[in-house]
C-alpha cells in the first residue's frame, strides 16, 4: 500500500465529515483521475478485507462511511448509555435535529445562538444522528438527521412519535 493510499485513508478516518475533491487534489498534489483511482483501490482493498467502511464519492466530495449492514449491526450494540451523560447543548442539538430534519449545521446553530460543532461531533460518534445528505448549494452544506439507534433509545417507531412540541406548552383553562 502506498504511502499516499495510508495518508489518505487516515486523513478520512480522522475527518469530521467530507472531504472536498479539490482541496485533497491540491495537498496530496495529485489530479482528479488520481484521486479517484486512489479511492477505487482503497474501496477495493475495504472490499476484499472484509472491513466495515467504504469511500463515498459525490461529484465534489468524498467521505469515509459505514458499510450498511455493519452500520444496522452497530446501532444494536452500542452501549446502554448511549444518552448518558449529554451534556445540554448535546441535548438541544438532539432535539433540533430530530424536529428540524434533515438540517444543516447553520440552522443548528442559528436556533441554537451558538456554534454546535462539539454537540454535532458528540452526537455522530455516539450513533444518535447521522449525515443524511447535502443541501445543493454553493458550499454544499451536510444534511444531519437522526438514526435508527435515535429512535429505539427513545423508545419510538417514527418520527411521527415524537411528542408535539405545542402539546407540551399548551395552557389548560382555569376552573
Amino acid at each position: 500500500m502506498s504511502k499516499t493510499i495510508k495518508t489518505l485513508t487516515a486523513l478520512l478516518m480522522i475527518s469530521d465529515g467530507p472531504e472536498s475533491k479539490k482541496s485533497l487534489c491540491e495537498k496530496f498534489e495529485i489530479d482528479n483521475e488520481e484521486l479517484e483511482s486512489l479511492i477505487s483501490e482503497i474501496n477495493n482493498s475495504f472490499q476484499e478485507n472484509n472491513y466495515g467502511f467504504y469511500i463515498k464519492t459525490t461529484s465534489n466530495n468524498i467521505d469515509l462511511c459505514i458499510v450498511e449492514d455493519v452500520n444496522k449491526e452497530l446501532s444494536e450494540k452500542l452501549p446502554e448509555s448511549v444518552l448518558k451523560g449529554l451534556s445540554t447543548p448535546a441535548l438541544e442539538t438532539l432535539a433540533i435535529i430530530a424536529y428540524e430534519q434533515p438540517v444543516t449545521k447553520l440552522k443548528i446553530s442559528e436556533i441554537r445562538g451558538v456554534d454546535s460543532d462539539s454537540s454535532i461531533k458528540t452526537l455522530e460518534s455516539r450513533g444518535l444522528i447521522e449525515k443524511g445528505g447535502e443541501l445543493e448549494i454553493p458550499g454544499v452544506p451536510i444534511l444531519y438527521k437522526t438514526t435508527e439507534l435515535f429512535l429505539q433509545k427513545m423508545g419510538i417507531g417514527n418520527l411521527e412519535d415524537l411528542p408535539r412540541i405545542g402539546s407540551l406548552f399548551e395552557i389548560k383553562e382555569e376552573e
